[in-house]
């Protein structure tokens, strides 16, 4: 499900039945969408597979990008409302922890699992699209979910590690986004792992220990230079 249609104001006229006749909308767009992507999606065909006359379609959303920002604003709406607080690193938590519980526990839902991002994943690879809305909304959206993502383990990695490498929070955020971008394109053609998330939790949790060992080689070298230097 993609709306987010009950908390939305209606618009002047709109009759309390529009409501579900806009979720109607999205949805069967999203449905439409994943099979036949951006340019095999037309307001025509939406209507078509929605059992709804053409007019109707045309009367809530004005042109399919409208229509496509719409379904990734809701989306994104609804599950930030749903898993920003559950997310966000707890007090004490470390890096591998915080990593863990949002990617790697079962007990948690996922944390990409979310109409926005695989819709928005279609839309950005395809830069010839006329319209450009839809395709801008979901980058911002995606710029934002790194600095967040950022931010979060630059708060939970070991101060003494980001002495040494201080864009390790940044190089890790963007890692992420690059595999789920990567795991939502093979999901449109039905190859995505289904233990996706598990694996990057672990990815991410070996490439701070490679950090790790690196830093303390890095200060292993120093000292021997020090000391070198002292005897001479």
């Amino acid at each position: 499900m993609v709306s987010n249609s009950n908390n939305r104001t209606r618009r002047p006229g709109e009759h309390k039945s529009s409501a579900a006749v806009r979720a109607r909308i999205l949805e069967t767009a999203f449905s439409l969408i994943s099979k036949f992507g951006y340019s095999g999606t037309t307001m025509g065909k939406v209507a078509t597979n929605a059992a709804l006359p053409i007019g109707s379609v045309y009367w809530h959303f004005e042109s399919k990008d409208l229509l496509l920002a719409a379904m990734i604003e809701e989306s994104f709406i609804r599950w930030r409302n749903e898993t920003a607080e559950r997310n966000r690193p707890r007090e004490g938590e470390t890096f591998e922890e915080h990593v863990t519980r949002i990617f790697g526990s079962t007990a948690n839902p996922k944390y990409f699992a979310a109409d926005f991002w695989r819709l928005g994943v279609i839309l950005s690879v395809e830069k010839s699209v006329p319209e450009q809305t839809a395709r801008k909304q979901f980058l911002t959206i995606r710029e934002a979910q790194r600095k967040e993502l950022t931010s979060w383990w630059s708060a939970t990695l070991p101060p003494t590690l980001l002495e040494t490498q201080p864009d390790l929070p940044e190089r890790l955020s963007m890692f992420t986004l690059a595999m789920q971008d990567g795991n939502a394109i093979a999901g449109s053609s039905g190859e995505s792992l289904d233990d996706f998330q598990a694996i990057l939790a672990s990815c991410l949790i070996h490439l701070v220990s490679q950090a790790r060992q690196q830093a303390s080689a890095s200060t292993e070298s120093k000292k021997r230079t020090r000391a070198a230097r002292t005897r001479s």
